[in-house]
């Protein structure tokens, strides 16, 4: 289904396709070792679905997405229904910023927008003892460095499976500072 829609819009960046599995797929399923199953999670502008509905599919929890574009969101609908995952996958077309509070346990995503903006945007969504999980690249550094000046958190950093270059980051505790 991602390879056809995407023909029809920008899920994931086109170089991509050719390493769709590693890049994507297990790139999303990484997060599963970090959470235990069950949770109620916030994916962040979930986009083509990652790491959100690789998630779902593997009946790690339950998974608010939310995608600001409404031709995406469309997307996530059509995958959720054909991978009969509605009752553990809802799909709001809005900003995550404008949401009433969502009270998840665990918030995510995914080449979605720097640590300080996610921070911002999941901070009033996430329970208190909840965490924040975030696969980062190369400038992974940089931006925990940068959301430390307006943030304070406590912090794990995990080595990528699937690039060298990369860490997944859980953060405990963050507050406004």
């Amino acid at each position: 289904m991602l390879r056809d829609w995407q023909t029809r819009m920008n899920l994931v960046g086109p170089t991509t396709l050719d390493n769709i599995w590693g890049r994507h797929f297990a790139d999303s399923a990484q997060l599963a070792r970090h959470v235990p199953t069950g949770r109620l999670w916030l994916d962040m502008g979930s986009g083509g679905g990652f790491p959100g509905l690789v998630l779902a599919a593997m009946d790690h929890g339950r998974f608010i997405l939310v995608e600001s574009i409404a031709k995406k969101a469309r997307f996530l609908e059509a995958v959720r229904d054909a991978l009969g995952l509605t009752d553990s996958v809802t799909v709001i077309n809005g900003r995550v910023e404008a949401l009433p509070t969502l009270g998840v346990e665990v918030a995510t995503a995914r080449a979605a927008a720097p640590l300080a903006t996610l921070f911002d945007w999941a901070i009033r969504h996430v329970r208190p003892g909840g965490l924040f999980l975030f696969p980062k690249g190369r400038r992974w550094a940089t931006e925990v460095s940068e959301a430390g000046a307006q943030f304070s958190f406590q912090l794990e950093t995990h080595q990528s499976l699937t690039d060298p270059e990369s860490q997944i980051l859980l953060a405990r505790g963050v507050r406004r500072r």
